[in-house]
């Protein structure tokens, strides 16, 4: 196996007490402690499988996990982003695990612009330049809402572009924008306080196309994990805070469209999504 060496086990769990074991390895950063805890749930449920879950962390572009995993080689499961060509090279465990959360952006603007949002339409707000990465999805998606976009190669660098003019606002999810304004708040920048930009998104597990039972185990313990609240308790535990927060701020949301999300997308099971407006 050529990336065997280069595989940090930080995460080893194994369930019940069944005499079959098998071991999963799955792709998952430093951050992703909340996907980590939903692969262990999920799994827990099986009943015929004694799984023992490996997570490494090997730094590596997710096209690159989506090859490894599509030949079988060194990597069992990722959680990723819906896209055509994702689904089309793995099997995908339709149930979004982060209720469209990615799809719920927040924007970083310059301290001159504190209300460079307040009180617009949606084609005023239309109008404005947003910053984002040339591989970023959703740049495609920005520029499928008519929205003008300037493209940066690097992260830390939008904020210098911001700084200088080049656009009016960095979306970021609700999941990060926090984080990463925290990193970066000396460059003279604020979180925008008004406003909530959205459009649908769904992140779901994804294995080998032949990998029938482990998606198959993923996709049960996911169903389960819903209707015994189990998912919910997860849930909430790493993100309720967060949704609490902008619930009680108010925001205006506008609403964009997302063309690049399958249709396949359980949109119609509303249990499934979370509306934080």
């Amino acid at each position: 196996m050529l990336y065997q060496r280069l595989i940090l086990i930080i995460c080893l769990v194994s369930f019940s007490n069944t005499i079959f074991a098998k071991k999963v390895v799955m792709q998952s950063g430093i951050k992703d402690s909340y996907i980590v805890a939903t692969l262990i749930n999920s799994l827990s449920y099986s009943s015929t499988i004694n799984y023992e879950i490996s997570i490494t962390d090997l730094d590596i572009p997710k096209s690159r996990v989506f090859r490894f995993i599509a030949k079988n080689e060194e990597i069992d499961v990722i959680a990723a982003g819906s896209l055509y060509d994702r689904e089309k090279m793995l099997l995908a465990i339709r149930l979004p695990l982060l209720k469209g959360l990615m799809g719920w952006r927040i924007a970083i603007i310059q301290n001159d612009n504190k209300d460079i949002m307040l009180n617009l339409s949606l084609n005023e707000f239309k109008s404005l330049k947003a910053g984002t990465l040339h591989n970023w999805s959703d740049t495609k998606i920005l520029e499928s809402n008519a929205i003008t976009v300037e493209k940066g190669g690097l992260f830390q660098g939008l904020f210098g572009m911001l700084g200088k003019n080049r656009f009016d606002y960095l979306p970021l999810s609700v999941l990060e924008v926090t984080r990463e304004f925290e990193k970066y708040k000396n460059r003279y920048i604020s979180i925008e306080a008004h406003s909530l930009i959205h459009y649908p998104t769904a992140y779901y597990f994804y294995v080998n196309k032949n990998n029938t039972e482990l998606a198959e185990n993923i996709r049960l313990g996911l169903e389960k994990s819903f209707v015994d609240g189990s998912f919910d308790r997860i849930f909430n535990k790493y993100h309720g805070d967060t949704i609490k927060y902008l619930k009680n701020e108010k925001r205006n949301v506008y609403h964009l469209e997302n063309p690049f999300l399958p249709a396949t997308a359980p949109l119609q099971r509303k249990e499934l999504w979370i509306d934080i407006h």
